[in-house]
């Protein structure tokens, strides 16, 4: 057997391994979630990598660094869902869009393939001249220019319970991921699908629509367009 080939099989063999043991640990535990896998072993399956684009605005106020997000991989490779763990919002809002666009071989067990979640860091560098002469504070000075986006006026009205979260809006005002800030964690599920209903005044930068975070406070519970009424005219 030939050396590349030797290596490329005990590769697989190796990646089997992780995805058997991941899978059996999570069984085990009586979890009903997808297999974990290290952000090595997860690359080693990782056939096609979209690059994100470079925002123009995040280009042109010296905006760069690390966005860390966790993927949730189904079964056929594909990736199912992303969230931001940490980075600047208009290189995660970018990032998120393009690593939907990633496909990775299944994760392969002997009952057949199983879904999993791993980590990913998504890169931005400017590559500028390491001469050049960069602004100390750069995401300082964004932010002191930026219009924050807003949320809807009937966010004013959020009955109890609810928790507070931060949400990434998109230029185009929609929830593109949140994070729980305070509140009970078994409500967050709840909370996640009404803000994804939302719809924000998005951050401007001059004239532009820009992604950015904002804190906010969102039901718990499904507020039906009745109870929103009734609920406002109580303030």
């Amino acid at each position: 057997m030939a050396k590349g080939e030797a290596a490329r099989t005990a590769i697989t063999a190796a990646l089997v391994l992780a995805c058997l043991t991941a899978a059996g640990v999570a069984q085990s535990r009586g979890q009903v979630q997808p297999t974990v896998l290290n952000s090595r072993q997860a690359t080693r399956l990782l056939m096609s990598q979209v690059r994100p684009e470079y925002p123009a605005v995040a280009h042109t106020n010296y905006i760069q660094g690390p966005v860390q997000l966790e993927i949730f991989v189904g079964s056929d490779g594909h990736v199912g869902k992303a969230h931001v763990l940490r980075g600047n919002p208009l290189l995660a809002a970018s990032a998120l869009k393009a690593v939907y666009h990633w496909l990775y071989r299944p994760c392969m067990t002997p009952e057949g393939p199983v879904p999993f979640r791993t980590q990913v860091r998504v890169n931005f560098d400017l590559r500028i001249n390491p001469n050049y002469r960069l602004p100390l504070s750069p995401e300082r000075d964004l932010e002191e220019r930026l219009k924050l986006p807003q949320a809807p006026d009937s966010a004013a009205a959020a009955p109890s319970p609810f928790v507070r979260l931060r949400v990434l809006v998109s230029d185009d005002g929609h929830a593109l991921d949140s994070i729980l800030v305070s509140g009970s964690s078994s409500l967050l599920e709840s909370a996640q699908e009404n803000v994804a209903k939302w719809r924000f005044v998005p951050a401007r930068w001059g004239n532009l629509a820009v992604p950015w975070y904002l804190d906010v406070d969102v039901p718990a519970e499904t507020v039906y367009p009745a109870q929103a009424s009734a609920v406002a005219g109580k303030h």
